[in-house]
């Protein structure tokens, strides 16, 4: 088996934990003074690793910050419309509206503390 995990040098990394915790069904699997792995509770494949650059715990190769660019999350979920009514109650800024195209399906895009565009997405 492979698992595939992201993980994310930002100077945010409370702010990111919260987000994903707060908002799309994570927990903390571990943490530590500048670094966690947030897991999904209903996915436990799906994990996101924040941590400080420059970290003590981590080669010097993984060291530079992300730049906020260049990145998309794509979380696939069954109802987009519900969920867009849903991020939009949380108070979310939401970056692009829901839209429905015949090659992305039916989705809308959100904005993580880091800059990270989360686009979610239905397909038919």
């Amino acid at each position: 088996m492979m698992r595939l995990s992201t993980e994310i040098y930002t100077r945010k990394v409370k702010e990111s934990r919260d987000f994903y915790i707060n908002n799309f069904n994570f927990e903390i699997k571990k943490q530590a003074e500048g670094f966690v792995v947030l897991q999904h509770k209903t996915s436990p494949a799906y994990e996101l690793l924040f941590c400080i650059p420059g970290s003590p715990f981590v080669n010097k190769l993984f060291h530079p910050e992300f730049s906020g660019k260049g990145i998309i999350f794509q979380m696939e979920i069954d109802n987009a419309e519900a969920e867009y009514h849903r991020v939009k109650t949380l108070k979310i800024p939401i970056v692009l509206e829901l839209v429905t195209e015949p090659v992305n399906g039916t989705h809308f895009t959100i904005q993580d503390p880091n800059g990270i565009l989360i686009d979610i997405v239905q397909y038919s």
